[in-house]
């Protein structure tokens, strides 16, 4: 019971640092793609490992791309309107009522 309580205070106190928890963010990114520029490139396997900054952005893109990818399937697949349940379970007791009345 004390663990939930700890996560539910931690959680609480990151909503209520947003904005705080946003630019800290957006600094580390920032920060990673200037070692990254600045870091001398001792090894370069492929072309673009020589590119300033390429392992940085490249990453960052591919993580707006899986976001995007588990955002549209969550809303295509697992999205439900809040009234889903309901508006079923009111069809299935039509159809009873209907099963009912023929019988």
């Amino acid at each position: 019971m004390k663990a939930v309580n700890a996560t539910a205070r931690v959680l609480d106190a990151l909503v209520q640092r947003a904005r705080l928890l946003r630019w800290t963010m957006i600094g580390l990114m920032v920060l990673v793609v200037l070692i990254d520029i600045l870091k001398s490139s001792h090894y370069s396997r492929f072309p673009w490992d020589g590119i300033p900054g390429f392992t940085a952005v490249y990453a960052f893109l591919g993580a707006l791309a899986l976001i995007g990818l588990y955002k549209a399937i969550g809303y295509g697949l697992v999205y439900r309107a809040p009234d889903y349940y309901t508006k079923r379970a009111g069809r299935k007791a039509e159809a009873r009522d209907e099963e009912s009345a023929d019988g």
